[in-house]
């Protein structure tokens, strides 16, 4: 299109002004001449030609927006087959109805593809992605941003697809994710006890040989590492170091156990990692943190704090019993003024709570009484597995038990809640009891769990004592009571002693047997105490079948009880032990119904970590002794997915212990 000259526009005007002037003068005078008639005849002439020149304008535009609505219609026509961002149309059977050349080149690689399945090209579902949402993914090596924009005419619909290569932004982010700090903090194990008698030479050449271990593993990693303490380490390293550490289960826990101490005993490590914060600071504590949750499930293994919890590995040597009894002694110490302060004392075990429990529970009583301090014991009468203990109380202690509901009606801001025999908030008898306390001290020999009770005004903590009654009868010791220890309150203490080392077989040190001939001498009789392990007959028929029952899977013993039973629980708990007396066995479960949940009891001779395994199915416990509740299935489908952990347990074990190339 030719545009326009300007000047003939202003020419005709300025002739048409002009021409009108001249007329308007000549007009009366000169009317009759001449000259005004010309004047005239060029007023009619430049008004016809600025009309002309108009009419030129107005259709020289038109043509110009023609002309431009042609070539955007073309170009919007041709563009996006030549874009370089891949793109691609579906219809709504996900079928490619069109894609531009992008596409073809960097995603098909040049084949043809109208009327194929989007998802037989490529490995994406289209439906994974929602309408102006996008999502990265990889293809042909390359990362991808693929972003989806929906159409819908009439009874037409159509989903549009664009691929941005992000190959450059992904590397850098994984670079910068990579090369982030994290922060490991490691601990020697019941250092004082483990060096206790050794002379200084041999010390030093025990941690010389555990420097030159962290040496040898950290070779090539350009970490940072050094001494915070005689037992206590800092390694700081990049992320992509510490992900190869996690990918391989942390080898150094299992390095570090054949440098023995005293030419016998194998050390170990806790380790804490700190690896998800957004500041080295945050690390730091994060690593604090982990390394406390670390040692509160019995050491030797390695805890990494994450967005969901955290992460576990190692733990599957059994520990070597501590005590430090300084500090338990202060602890016995704190919780007694802390009974003065408080107004009324509550003691409460966990749900479906047995002697060890139960026992506990009346060693705290007895200090409460011992302080001058009115007290109760909170629990469930009818669920409980002491029910001949539980009998006992009501006529030695009449009055002492309450229900969680009358607890939680009459506790106060100035009362105090003491919880024996769990740190878990999922297991106790009463979790509202425990949100409504101001006050709360926790004693417990369980390895700590995730979902642990944090606000604690007091905590006693020792996953190595054999049970919440060991515990509680250390802390007696430590006091000069005005009155002799009751009978019946040793008698309770014992029982629950000898619940949880099965008779002093299991879980025993020589500080149970200390705990032990210290309820002795307080006049607890141990024929008494078996009387609380009484049985019925049907219940003993019950447990018979269920070892005879039991079907061996490798090491392990695995038996179904899919009948509901009553007294179920301390059945299944007998029937695990028993099973552990079969030649062969290293660990047993009873998988069995209880209510409305499909229950697992898990026993373990030590050389397997049943903790470990009832964790990855729900549940948790100690080294030896747990147990896991599921509400999700069936005892069958609990099974096999039991016989699934136990499989990956196995595997993972030789994968550790296989010799390396």
């Amino acid at each position: 299109m030719q545009a326009r000259k300007p000047w003939r526009l202003l020419a005709a005007v300025g002739l048409l002004v002009l021409s009108a002037l001249c007329a308007i003068l000549l007009a009366h005078a000169y009317w009759h001449s001449i000259l005004f008639w010309l004047t005239v005849l060029m007023f009619i002439g430049s008004l016809i030609w600025l009309l002309l020149e108009l009419t030129a304008i107005r259709s020289n535009a038109l043509r110009y927006f023609a002309q431009m609505n042609t070539t955007l219609t073309r170009t919007m026509q041709t563009v996006p087959e030549y874009m370089p961002i891949p793109m691609v149309i579906l219809n709504s059977r996900h079928e490619i109805v069109w894609y531009n050349d992008a596409f073809a080149d960097s995603i098909s690689g040049g084949a043809e593809l109208f009327g194929k399945q989007l998802q037989s090209v490529l490995p994406l579902r289209p439906d994974v992605i929602g309408d102006g949402e996008s999502l990265e993914t990889e293809i042909g090596g390359r990362q991808y941003r693929v972003s989806r924009t929906d159409y819908n005419r009439k009874e037409h619909h159509a989903e549009l697809l664009s691929f941005e290569d992000i190959t450059g932004y992904v590397t850098l982010r994984r670079t910068y994710m990579e090369s982030r700090l994290c922060v490991l903090l490691i601990v020697i194990d019941n250092y004082e006890d483990l060096f206790k008698g050794t002379r200084q030479s041999e010390r030093a050449s025990v941690l010389a040989a555990l420097e030159l271990l962290f040496d040898r593993l950290l070779d090539g990693t350009e970490s940072i590492f050094c001494h915070l303490d005689e037992d206590r380490f800092l390694v700081l390293t990049e992320a992509k170091h510490c992900l190869e550490m996690e990918r391989a289960h942390f080898p150094l826990l299992d390095e570090v156990r054949k440098i023995m101490v005293h030419g016998k005993t194998g050390m170990t490590l806790s380790i804490g990692v700190g690896r998800s914060g957004e500041t080295f600071a945050q690390n730091e504590a994060f690593a604090q943190q982990s390394l406390d949750m670390a040692l509160g499930r019995g050491g030797d293994q390695a805890a990494i704090k994450t967005e969901n919890g955290y992460t576990f590995y190692g733990g599957v040597s059994k520990g070597i019993e501590h005590r430090n009894k300084a500090k338990n002694r202060a602890i016995a110490r704190d919780l007694h003024k802390l009974m003065l302060r408080c107004g009324h004392v509550y003691i409460m075990g966990h749900r479906a709570s047995d002697l060890d429990a139960v026992g506990a529970a009346v060693g705290v009583a007895f200090i409460a009484e011992q302080s001058g301090v009115p007290y109760n014991i909170v629990i469930r009468t009818e669920t409980t597995l002491a029910k001949l203990l539980t009998d006992r109380i009501e006529q030695e202690l009449p009055g002492c038990m309450i229900s969680p509901e009358v607890a939680r009606e009459r506790i106060t801001d100035s009362d105090l809640l003491v919880i024996v025999d769990t740190f878990s908030k999922d297991i106790v008898e009463d979790v509202e009891l425990y949100y409504l306390a101001k006050h709360v001290v926790v004693i417990d020999h369980h390895r700590q769990m995730v979902n642990y009770l944090d606000n604690t005004s007091i905590k006693l903590h020792d996953p190595y004592a054999s049970s919440a009654a060991e515990l509680v009868t250390g802390m007696i010791q430590f006091f000069d009571w005005r009155d002799q220890m009751p009978q019946f309150t040793a008698e309770a203490l014992l029982s629950g002693i000898m619940l949880d080392t099965k008779n002093f077989v299991m879980q025993t040190g020589v500080y149970t047997f200390e705990a032990a001939a210290f309820l002795r001498e307080r006049g607890a009789d141990p024929i008494q105490v078996k009387t609380l392990f009484a049985e019925s007959l049907d219940a003993y028929r019950h447990r018979s079948r269920l070892v005879a029952d039991a079907e061996l899977y490798g090491r392990y013993a695995i038996t179904v009880e899919t009948e509901q039973l009553p007294d179920i629980r301390i059945i299944a708990s007998q029937a695990a032990d028993e099973l552990l007396g079969v030649e062969g066995v290293a660990a047993s479960f009873v998988v069995y119904m209880s209510g409305q949940q499909a229950s697992i009891s898990a026993r373990s001779l030590g050389q397997v970590n049943v903790q470990l395994i009832m964790e990855r199915l729900g549940g948790g416990g100690h080294h030896i002794m747990a147990a896991t509740q599921r509400k999700d299935c069936d005892v069958q489908a609990l099974r096999s997915e039991l016989i699934r952990v136990l499989d990956e347990t196995d595997a993972e074990l030789e994968a550790q212990t296989a010799p390396s190339d």
